[in-house]
């Protein structure tokens, strides 16, 4: 009988601490398409902002692309360590949720808040507020009274509640600010044992990043006739 419940603890540390669920594809692209799209617009992120917020460090002051970073670690037209960023874009930070923010940002500009097909108007700058992140462990006593059986099963080991301010920013070609748009994103996601102990949080950092940036492009979507007059 010893030898069964060992069996069975040793699995489910395994399972939980070599087993990593990578994100679903879809966590980065969203299918929230606003009705009218604005023109082309270049992408801009407050590299800085978000590291603040994560509690993260660059790996270097300027990225490995210079043609993307030409400004580096200087003062942009935008502030220091904002940076122009595509779908290729690659960060120099340890912090996932900062590159997950670079794609889910290019992508939902692209395909939900501009036509890229256009001619380009001006740029669009994403920068991250303040953020509110806590685990929740009140299913803890529940996996180790039974062992992790049950998280073996799917049961959530504890979960992870992110509420980050989201702010975007849209300039026209003269860098003259046109609109500014501030919201809160929330998420709560659980931790299953195939998480791994970071992923989870990082999933629901993500989710935060995407219930702000839907919140943003209704508010884009409503002052639609305003931001146009003023890119022409």
């Amino acid at each position: 009988m010893k030898k069964i419940v060992l069996s069975i603890i040793v699995a489910v540390c395994s399972l939980t601490i070599f087993s990593c669920k990578s994100l679903e594809e879809s966590t980065f692209h969203s299918d929230n398409q606003n009705p009218i799209l604005l023109p082309r617009l270049t992408c801009w992120i407050d590299q800085p902002s978000f590291e603040n917020v994560y509690g993260a460090n660059s790996w270097a002051e300027k990225s490995s692309n210079d043609l993307q970073h030409p400004y580096g670690s200087t003062e942009t037209p935008y502030g220091k360590g904002v940076y122009e960023i595509n779908e290729k874009t690659q960060l120099y930070t340890a912090e996932k949720r900062i590159q997950d923010a670079c794609q889910i940002f290019v992508y939902d500009v692209n395909e939900n808040i501009c036509d890229p097909s256009t001619r380009r108007a001006g740029n669009i700058v994403l920068r991250a507020g303040s953020i509110y992140c806590k685990n929740n462990y009140k299913w803890s006593w529940l996996s180790g009274f039974t062992l992790g059986i049950f998280n073996a099963m799917g049961m959530p080991m504890c979960s992870n509640t992110t509420e980050l301010e989201v702010i975007v920013e849209i300039y026209d070609l003269r860098n003259n600010l046109v609109a500014q748009f501030n919201e809160r994103g929330y998420a709560k996601y659980p931790m299953a044992a195939y998480h791994g102990y970071y992923e989870f949080q990082r999933k629901a950092g993500d989710m935060a990043l995407q219930d702000g940036l839907i919140k943003i492009k209704e508010l884009i979507n409503r002052d639609y006739d305003m931001i146009m007059s003023k890119l022409r």
